[in-house]
């Protein structure tokens, strides 16, 4: 029994005799075969027997490897790397629990999809935690950043199992969990992403996982339970399917359904070379009526509906039927709108009322100096002036004064979002008579008069009726 106490005390205190910064080489090759980046422990290595045999390595600086020269992307405070007193004895360093305590890394390019299709290399890894970490991770001129991360990650022989995490993703609090297990020979997996504070919820059932071809199938649902910045998209509820590859993903038979909109449509969505997004979408009985002033002006005055990242690339082919509106001049409509460079142009509206009148607008929204300007070119098409505005809420006296006779005339200008101001340059009339300078000016004003200085009142139907 003696005997055996003494045994267990000397092996007990080898690892405290040993030279473990002789080991440095060997533990810093193990995490580069593990997790694909170079590093560098800069401090000594201590041994800790208790709660469980673990050493520690303080101050670990991490470079990328995949370029010509190792490129400094981070520093790790501590990293724990769990490991027994044989191990260590016999110089048999095997990483399988790691954890990493307070860092900040940036990763770029194929990171993750290296680490995952290598799954020879990571087969013996079990458990990752983490512990107030920073991440940024660039690809494509984009990055995302991730702050204060916690994570709880445990892997069974190569494959990811379980991840519970915890962060700020630009400053914005969120929670995700992931449980994955195979079924008939196919890797399925089920993934949450919530954040309290935007009461936003995504859950994504995978159906086929296929880390080694970056193809993932699965159905999601995204919840919006508060306000969107954008016109309409109040408690927001989507669901589709979606077929996910290294470059793009398809979204298919989307269902939305929000405090405005009810609809069904499709999208792609195009990783490289830039962020590009090209959807389609038909809406049935839009209440259009339902939108506040304020949150109309918010929209458009305030900027909120530009400020669109200069990368972003979208084309959405938006079309309505049976629209309620406040005027009720148009019941259908069909919009293409091209957003590019931070600029969003309007490529084709078609606004349609139920007589087949029909309104034609395109222009581009620029903005500069905190101002957005909408340069426009339209063309409206009445079969009957006094029928195209019976059904507005204007003054039955001035609309018996209206002709009955068909209308045809084209306009371009520029319209200051935030003045309320028009400078038309161009109006052609019935038989392409175009106006003088003179009538031009004469128009502009009145234009500018009725909309008093207030954007909202373009959408009012009757600050055109002079025209006629």
């Amino acid at each position: 029994m003696v005997t055996f106490v003494v045994i267990f005390f000397i092996i007990l205190l080898l690892p405290f005799l040993t030279d473990l910064d002789s080991y440095k080489s060997d533990i810093e090759n193990q995490i580069q075969e593990k997790f694909f980046v170079k590093v560098k422990i800069n401090e000594k290595i201590s041994y800790k027997p208790f709660l469980r045999p673990h050493i520690e390595l303080f101050s670990v600086d991490i470079f990328q490897t995949n370029k010509k020269e190792d490129v400094y992307i981070g520093n790790i405070y501590k990293i724990n790397l769990n490991i027994n007193i044989f191990n260590i004895i016999f110089k048999n360093f095997n990483v399988t629990n790691v954890e990493i305590i307070d860092g900040i890394i940036e990763l770029e390019n194929n990171y993750f999809d290296n680490f995952f299709k290598n799954i020879d290399s990571i087969r013996s890894l079990k458990v990752i935690k983490v512990n107030n970490l920073d991440l940024k991770y660039s690809s494509n001129k984009s990055s995302i950043e991730i702050s204060d991360i916690n994570s709880d990650i445990i892997f069974n022989k190569g494959n990811l199992i379980t991840l519970d995490l915890t962060g700020n993703f630009f400053n914005l609090p969120f929670e995700s969990t992931f449980k994955g297990s195979r079924n008939n020979g196919k890797s399925v997996g089920y993934l949450s992403i919530k954040s309290n504070l935007i009461k936003f919820h995504f859950d994504m059932d995978l159906i086929d996982i296929n880390f080694l071809t970056n193809e993932f199938l699965g159905n999601a649902v995204i919840r919006f339970s508060n306000n969107l910045s954008t016109i309409g998209l109040n408690n927001l509820t989507l669901r589709f399917a979606f077929d996910l590859k290294d470059d793009h993903v398809d979204l298919k038979n989307i269902l939305v359904n929000s405090f405005l909109y009810k609809g069904d449509g499709s999208a792609k969505i195009d990783f490289k070379p830039r962020l590009s997004f090209v959807s389609e979408f038909n809406f049935i009985d839009t209440n259009f009526k339902k939108l506040s002033n304020a949150n109309l002006k918010d929209n458009l005055v305030y900027n909120k509906l530009f400020n669109i990242n200069e990368n972003f690339y979208g084309v959405f082919k938006l079309n309505f039927k049976n629209m309620i509106t406040s005027h009720n001049l148009f019941s259908d409509a069909n919009a293409i709108i091209i957003v590019e460079g931070g600029d969003v142009n309007i490529k084709e509206l078609n606004l349609i009322s139920k007589f087949n009148d029909l309104l034609k607008i395109n222009g581009r929204f620029i903005t500069q100096n905190r101002e957005t300007i909408f340069f426009f070119n339209s063309q409206i098409d009445l079969v009957n002036i006094r029928d195209f505005y019976k059904n507005t809420n204007g003054s039955r006296e001035k609309i018996a004064l209206l002709p009955t006779d068909s209308f045809s005339g084209k306009m371009k200008g520029d319209l200051n979002m935030k003045k309320g101001r028009v400078v038309v340059n161009e109006i052609i009339g019935n038989n392409n008579k175009k106006f003088n300078k003179s009538n031009l000016n004469i128009v502009q004003e009145e234009f500018n008069l009725r909309l008093n200085k207030d954007i909202l009142n373009v959408l009012d139907p009757r600050i055109y009726n002079f025209l006629f």
